[in-house]
């Protein structure tokens, strides 16, 4: 079932799924392809692992964790529009990357893997466009394994007054104006990426999502003078703990034992 708020954003980027790289590169000032490599290496996917990207678009996160796994190891990428994940699939396949992708139609709050599938789980820029953030960390985290990591990557608002002023304007004016001198359709996905930043968490509060399913040392690190922040956490170590078979203590055993002779 998709909500109004799926439905919107389905039907927004279902429209640009080709421009979308070059958007990206618009918003984020080029930085985009550096935010990915720290994704990367926090994520520490290891050699054979599986990692889960969720809204992948169009599988730019997928690829750079697709080229760090040998053996067995592969990337899923998840998006709930499937103009994107067909773009995804296309320029993966064309770079040589196919064998180490797959591709699901699915909503990051309803996620159709088993407890613990992937050693690692992220999601990129695109955390402001789920309906319900705690619902996709939860299903993220439960497709984990204990000792994987957990990480979002998302705009943010940046702390420096002056850099919020020019920021802000960039985002509101000029970047909503160089959509509409392409399309109507850039015009209207830049116009909600911009208002959707600016009610973007902090990373502070994204960390405290992360804390309350239960993932370990969740920390926010602000990138590019804080116009985004990572925040990652880890998936807790599950020890199993043998019970006594009898809530006994050794020296009533001694006694029983010591008893039964007599």
């Amino acid at each position: 079932m998709f909500d109004a708020k799926a439905r919107y954003v389905r039907s927004l980027f279902s429209r640009v799924p080709l421009e979308y790289d070059i958007l990206l590169g618009l918003l984020s000032f080029a930085q985009d392809r550096r935010w990915r490599g720290y994704v990367v290496g926090c994520a520490r996917p290891s050699n054979g692992g599986r990692v889960l990207d969720v809204a992948t678009g169009t599988g730019l996160l997928a690829a750079d964790f697709a080229r760090t796994l040998t053996g067995y190891g592969y990337v899923v990428g998840v998006d709930l529009t499937l103009s994107m994940l067909k773009t995804a699939r296309w320029r993966l396949n064309s770079k040589g990357l196919r064998h180490k992708v797959d591709w699901v139609l699915a909503r990051a709050e309803n996620l159709p893997f088993r407890d613990g599938s992937f050693g690692s789980a992220s999601i990129s820029l695109a955390l402001r466009n789920v309906s319900d953030a705690q619902k996709t960390f939860a299903e993220m985290s439960r497709t984990t394994g204990p000792g994987g990591i957990v990480i979002s990557l998302d705009f943010a608002r940046p702390p420096n007054r002056l850099f919020q002023l020019l920021y802000y304007d960039y985002l509101l004016g000029l970047f909503p104006l160089f959509g509409r001198m392409v399309s109507e359709d850039w015009g209207r996905t830049l116009s909600y990426l911009g208002r959707s930043i600016l009610r973007a968490r902090t990373g502070e509060q994204i960390a405290s999502l992360l804390n309350r399913e239960g993932l370990a040392d969740a920390r926010s690190v602000p990138l590019t003078a804080g116009i985004v922040c990572a925040v990652y956490g880890k998936k807790r170590q599950y020890r199993e703990r043998r019970e006594p078979v009898l809530n006994i203590t050794e020296e009533q055993v001694l006694a029983r034992l010591s008893g039964a002779r007599d």
